[in-house]
């Protein structure tokens, strides 16, 4: 059954009660039935991003299965008219890793990921659709081959899928904390530990629905793992791995130890201090290890610091 007044399932429909022939379904089967050309690997990564509600919460399982009068919510799906308006465009990528499943590309600093509702030019996905056409079969959810994402303003590693089959393979691996994600930040004061871990749920902050916090209310775990790399007067450079991928993860964990990381506009002061000027946060993706979802050979990969934050730390008298 239909919430009333709502469109067909192709178009912009992103609610649904659970009638009882529907009771017992998976969720991504049925979000895959209902919205056309979504697929199930690209329902399962907004159940990871917390974008599928179910009776106002957000779902923790892709498999969940459908009880009598759930209420289902999406809340990224973009209609398909919309998608008609993401168009290939000819942006430069550093590609670090290519073959016929998927690639790995260094991201620069500024770029979005994916289109959203306003903005639905110069990201990510714009690039890719114009050097890998094949990816526009997945267009229909605006996040073709997209495994996992970075925040605009944080350069590094992303995996990339060429198709379906590796997309979820990928999608799964990430699920099961098989993808080793290590990061780099600077950040605010001195840590005392040499390494430690950060064990704290996100969730949604409820005063500010943009932004994420640590909180035990309607959040997932979240585990952050760090090692002191370089102490300065004021500052410390950290290598993170991350055992889970919650949204502004790193970054919510680092200002809850009171370290925030140095530059960031929204969970940190937003600037460097001593006169060194920085244009966004100092937060860099920088090694990934995984094994291939085809020919289960180990990848690993590294992408040294961009220019912007590799000037800062080669000044330490400031740091």
């Amino acid at each position: 059954m239909m919430d009333k007044d709502t469109p067909t399932p192709t178009t912009a429909q992103t609610s649904w009660t659970i009638t009882e022939e529907q009771v017992g379904t998976r969720l991504d089967r049925f979000l895959a039935a209902q919205i056309d050309k979504l697929s199930r690997a690209s329902i399962q990564q907004l159940v990871i991003d917390g974008a599928i509600l179910i009776n106002d919460k957000p779902a923790t399982k892709s498999g969940y299965a459908l009880r009598l009068n759930d209420h289902v919510r999406a809340l990224t799906f973009v209609p398909s008219s919309a998608v008609k308006n993401v168009t290939p465009q000819q942006i430069p990528l550093d590609i670090v890793y290519e073959d016929k499943d998927f690639i790995v590309l260094n991201k620069e600093a500024g770029m979005v990921v994916h289109p959203a509702p306003g903005h639905y030019d110069d990201t990510l996905v714009n690039a890719l659709l114009a050097r890998y056409p094949e990816l526009s079969n997945q267009q229909a959810d605006l996040r073709p081959g997209i495994v996992h994402r970075l925040d605009r303003d944080t350069s590094g590693l992303l995996i990339v899928a060429r198709n379906l089959q590796t997309q979820g393979l990928l999608i799964e691996q990430m699920k099961e904390h098989q993808i080793e994600k290590r990061y780099l930040a600077l950040v605010e004061g001195v840590i005392s530990l040499d390494r430690g871990s950060i064990d704290a749920p996100i969730g949604r902050d409820p005063r500010n629905r943009q932004q994420m916090t640590i909180t035990s209310v309607d959040s997932k775990e979240a585990v952050t793992h760090f090692k002191v790399q370089e102490r300065y007067q004021q500052h410390t450079l950290v290598l993170l791995q991350l055992e889970t991928g919650r949204t502004h993860q790193i970054r919510v964990h680092l200002k809850a130890i009171g370290h925030p990381v140095v530059g960031d506009p929204t969970y940190g002061t937003g600037r460097l201090r001593y006169g060194i000027t920085l244009n966004r946060q100092f937060l860099h993706a920088y090694q990934l290890r995984f094994k291939h979802p085809v020919t289960e050979e180990i990848i690993e990969l590294e992408a040294p610091l961009p220019p912007d934050l590799q000037s800062i730390l080669d000044h330490p008298e400031h740091l």
